[in-house]
């Protein structure tokens, strides 16, 4: 399906139906104010008449003036802005930063590792400046 045509469609149904309603809700309104104002004379069935046609003729006549209001205005937007092609994807940033923090968490196992494996180091915890905690470390590799 053509694009201009699935959003001629949703945003035409939409505004067809949101008018549909607010054309009901007027001519319940209509009716009501005119069955208050009729005078002594006035016939009832003729009344009824118009009562009845407006309760079906506003909210299509309300629906289809929508919908073509969208349709005029969808293809006008169309043809000023063109078919543009689908934009390509942006690369993820995170990518990167999720391979320097999988990097970062797999020199941490292996230093752990490293210390249980070492005798006596149970329990101690490598102090600021003993060449454990991180100076030794490699530059994080820079973004390319």
């Amino acid at each position: 399906m053509h694009p201009v045509l699935r959003r001629v469609l949703l945003h035409g149904g939409l505004t067809a139906l949101i008018l549909a309603v607010m054309g009901a809700l007027l001519a319940e309104l209509a009716t009501l104010w005119l069955s208050g104002h009729a005078t002594r004379s006035a016939d009832p069935v003729a009344e009824q008449q118009v009562g009845a046609a407006l309760r079906t003729r506003l909210p299509l006549m309300l629906a289809a003036w929508g919908f073509a209001f969208v349709l005029v205005g969808e293809l006008i937007i169309w043809r000023i802005r063109g078919s543009r092609p689908a934009a390509p994807e942006p690369p993820n940033p995170q990518d990167d930063a999720e391979k320097l923090l999988n990097e970062l968490l797999a020199q941490a196992e292996s230093r752990m590792a490293a210390e249980a494996g070492e005798p006596g180091s149970e329990g101690k915890r490598p102090e600021p400046g003993d060449g454990k905690s991180g100076e030794e470390r490699s530059p994080a590799p820079s973004p390319p």
